[in-house]
């Protein structure tokens, strides 16, 4: 039997080339997952926004209707409710009745905050999409908010601009102007029930007009949503121009007028002036009233 022949041994280049190839291979082997990564990426669908139609309720608490919003918790079963109802119930889930222990439900969470509905005054001119959970919030301070014209019988409604436009062309009404923190004097018909000021910036207010077995009750209010826009305060004199000499009159401050949309009509608020029948100038029926409305600094 021949004896085994010597092994070859590799030239110093051959070695190298070896080396080469392992390192080639390696570098495939740790580059095959990013790789696969990448291709999972490129296989999903790109972020886009959808249109549905949905049942309102399913975003609500079960327990008190409000809203659901993060942190919102289930039962071991899948029922669900808000964090504020939590503390309220015992160890036994409210829809299921079993016992069971709560946890973060964040599968919901991501959800709800997905979701983004129109403001309810889109017609009005807002175009705000907001959350759901964040949509009665935002509604309070739209600058959109719907006002309502304060003639008996007339059903318009719309924007503030527009209800300025109604009342001029409509009804004929002359907006008194006027600036901020000076005041402003004006002679109105004592059966006469509304004065609508505008201010610099657009703003309006209105000066209602009450008549009572006792006086007349004058009372001021900003046109306008609930809470939106700055705040204001005013103050309403009324003097007898015959006998002014003799220091008559009677003076009403409001530290905060109050803003409304009219639904409804104006009514008297914590704050109103009470104008006694002897300040009516009997020649004209008239009252002389000063008007300062001013911006409080927020």
């Amino acid at each position: 039997m021949s004896p085994p022949l010597p092994s070859k041994r590799s030239s110093p280049m051959e070695e190298v080339e070896e080396e080469s190839k392992r390192r080639k291979m390696s570098l495939r082997s740790s580059e095959k997952p990013a790789q696969e990564e990448q291709e999972a990426v490129a296989l999903r669908r790109p972020h886009s926004e959808i249109s549905v139609k949905m049942d309102s309720y399913v975003l609500d608490c079960n327990i008190c209707f409000e809203p659901l919003k993060s942190p919102i918790f289930q039962c071991e079963v899948g029922h669900v409710i808000c964090s504020v109802c939590l503390p309220k119930i015992g160890e036994n889930c409210h829809m299921c009745c079993k016992a069971t222990r709560y946890s973060r439900c964040f599968a919901l969470e991501q959800f709800v905050d997905a979701i983004k509905v129109p403001c309810s005054n889109a017609k009005y001119g807002c175009d705000k999409f907001i959350a759901y959970n964040q949509k009665e919030k935002h509604e309070n301070m739209c600058i959109h908010v719907p006002c309502f014209c304060p003639e008996n019988g007339c059903s318009f409604r719309g924007s503030t601009a527009s209800l300025l436009d109604h009342l001029i062309t409509k009804h004929e009404w002359s907006p008194t102007n006027f600036q901020y923190n000076k005041p402003q004097k004006i002679s109105m018909a004592q059966d006469r029930q509304y004065v609508l000021f505008v201010g610099e910036d657009l703003s309006m207010f209105l000066l209602a007009n009450i008549l009572t077995d006792i006086g007349n009750a004058l009372t001021m209010v900003c046109i306008g949503s609930h809470d939106s826009g700055p705040s204001y305060s005013s103050k309403i004199s009324a003097v007898d121009r015959v006998a002014r000499e003799k220091g008559t009159f009677v003076f009403q401050m409001d530290p905060l007028v109050a803003s409304s949309s009219l639904l409804g009509g104006v009514r008297l608020g914590k704050f109103f002036l009470l104008v006694p029948p002897e300040l009516v100038d009997e020649s004209t029926h008239e009252l002389t009233v000063n008007v300062r409305i001013d911006k409080i600094k927020p």
